[in-house]
């Protein structure tokens, strides 16, 4: 992680040249409680997180402290998937967090000894052709607050609508009810623009360090994640849009097999709400856009609620903010 990405005719590769990751300290004009409101200031939230556009000879890891007039601070890092995925950055915020709050012992990560588990170059994967991107929109990220009594509402509703259809009985959890919910109105945007029913999928990344069967370090460097999916049957006349129960179940199912092939999906460890540098728990954890649609869920303070960290085009955020059913819930 501290040396640089380059490529030559022979393809790409690392430089592991020790030069160090970047490190930026930035003065904020304003009050940090301009991101702590109900809706933080998101054009600020990109500015405290700053990455080379072109990454050939630059540093793979970016970290930038931001100090605000009243003295707080904001701790931007970024760093370029090609070589780590979130899991990976958050072993490395841990480690950093864990040496500043001057314990001696603690195990420096993330590592890079899965090198001898991968080949060395794979024809079929080299010559694939980069991701297509799809049209020139614009990407907005906004943050939807749903508070433990919401998700509450959201579950027994799911529970609710179950007993009056074929769904199966069993009780959604919090994850599943919110992005069912999200799900269900991003399809409803998409149904009303392009003025047709179209099949959907929805996908969740996961970390598949120990949940394999070969052995990867817990702390290994690297992409290490698999990804579900959940998709509609194709759609037909009688079927405008999904119910809310309905794409509960898409989602529960979609998890459930997950966990029977992995055993477990989930791992708390995973984010950076427990990181502690030495003035406590950070207040706030989110992302920026992503110039991908997706959905960042994370725990709210007390730990029962969710926010959704939602990143979509600007036309569709301005029609999500203004669904029914997220007015309803979120706050």
């Amino acid at each position: 992680m501290a040396g640089r990405y380059m490529e030559d005719d022979d393809g790409c590769f690392i430089d592991c040249n020790n030069l160090g990751v970047e490190f930026v300290h930035a003065k904020v004009d304003g009050q940090i409680d301009r991101l702590l409101h109900r809706d933080p200031d998101m054009d600020l939230l990109e500015y405290l997180s700053q990455f080379p556009n072109n990454l050939v000879g630059n540093p793979l890891v970016v970290i930038q402290v931001n100090t605000f007039e009243c003295g707080g601070m904001a701790i931007g890092l970024r760093s370029a998937h090609k070589i780590s995925d979130m899991y990976t950055m958050a072993i490395f915020a841990n480690s950093w967090a864990t040496a500043c709050r001057g314990n001696k012992d603690v195990t420096v990560g993330p590592v890079s000894s899965c090198h001898l588990l991968l080949p060395v170059k794979v024809s079929a994967v080299a010559n694939w052709p980069p991701p297509r991107i799809i049209g020139n929109e614009e990407f907005k990220v906004s943050r939807f607050r749903f508070s433990s009594d919401a998700v509450l509402k959201l579950r027994a509703l799911a529970g609710d609508d179950a007993k009056d259809s074929t769904a199966n009985n069993f009780q959604p959890s919090r994850v599943e009810v919110v992005s069912a919910l999200i799900s269900k109105a991003l399809v409803k945007i998409d149904q009303c623009r392009h003025g047709e029913e179209r099949p959907f999928a929805v996908y969740m990344t996961f970390n598949l360090r120990d949940k394999v069967k070969l052995k990867i370090p817990t702390n290994s460097c690297g992409n290490f994640y698999g990804m579900i999916s959940g998709r509609s049957d194709q759609p037909t006349a009688s079927k405008r849009n999904p119910e809310f129960n309905e794409m509960v179940n898409i989602i529960h199912n979609m998890i459930s097999d997950a966990k029977t092939k992995y055993a477990s999906i989930v791992n708390k460890q995973e984010f950076c709400s427990t990181i502690d540098f030495g003035w406590g728990r950070p207040v706030l954890v989110s992302n920026i856009s992503l110039n991908l649609r997706s959905v960042f869920l994370i725990d709210d303070e007390e730990g029962k609620g969710i926010d959704a960290w939602t990143t979509t085009t600007g036309d569709e955020m301005i029609l999500l903010k203004q669904d029914p059913d997220i007015l309803a819930f979120t706050s």
